[in-house]
């Protein structure tokens, strides 16, 4: 993490204070190392398990109240619906599927992959059109905002609704 984080910055990045989870999947020990130099954690899910004892009081308030997104001290833990931009999803159903899931959610983690649009190293213009058409659906949508993960930063876990709702990181 730390490696990474530093090649960033050499690359001319912001230090990055999100880190997305490879493969949605984190041990115990990968959790803590996140939390103490993340603010921001975005993963498909989380599992009892792979958490530190001391955040299953959270996880479980989390659970009960069927919150997919939630707060363990200074770090803003993330879940999203599944990859809903991918090239192994049917593309001409594929915005549909992606409007549902922004319609049926306060804020929505939108995952995509940048090498799904080269497959066999050659643009896949039937995605990339996809990708576009979901572009412009975002863009129409008066009452959708798109964020980044930095615009959560320093918003109470009351306020997200109100200032962010219906938005997509």
């Amino acid at each position: 993490m730390d490696q990474g984080a530093r090649l960033l910055t050499e690359a001319g990045f912001p230090a990055p204070r999100t880190f997305v989870a490879p493969y949605d999947k984190l041990s115990r020990v990968s959790l803590q190392a996140v939390a103490r130099r993340f603010a921001v954690l975005s993963t498909g899910w989380f599992e009892l398990r792979r958490l530190p004892p001391s955040w299953w009081l959270r996880y479980a308030l989390k659970k009960m109240l069927r919150q997919p997104h939630w707060r363990v001290g200074r770090m803003r833990l993330l879940t999203h619906p599944g990859c809903l931009l991918s090239s192994h999803r049917p593309y001409p159903t594929m915005l549909e599927e992606i409007k549902k899931s922004v319609e049926s959610r306060e804020l929505t983690v939108l995952v995509t992959h940048w090498w799904e649009y080269f497959r066999n190293n050659e643009p896949d213009p039937a995605f990339i059109a996809v990708l576009h058409q979901t572009a412009d659906y975002l863009a129409q949508q008066r009452d959708l905002k798109v964020i980044s993960f930095d615009d959560l930063l320093g918003v109470s876990s009351a306020d997200i609704p109100r200032v962010a709702s219906r938005s997509i990181w």
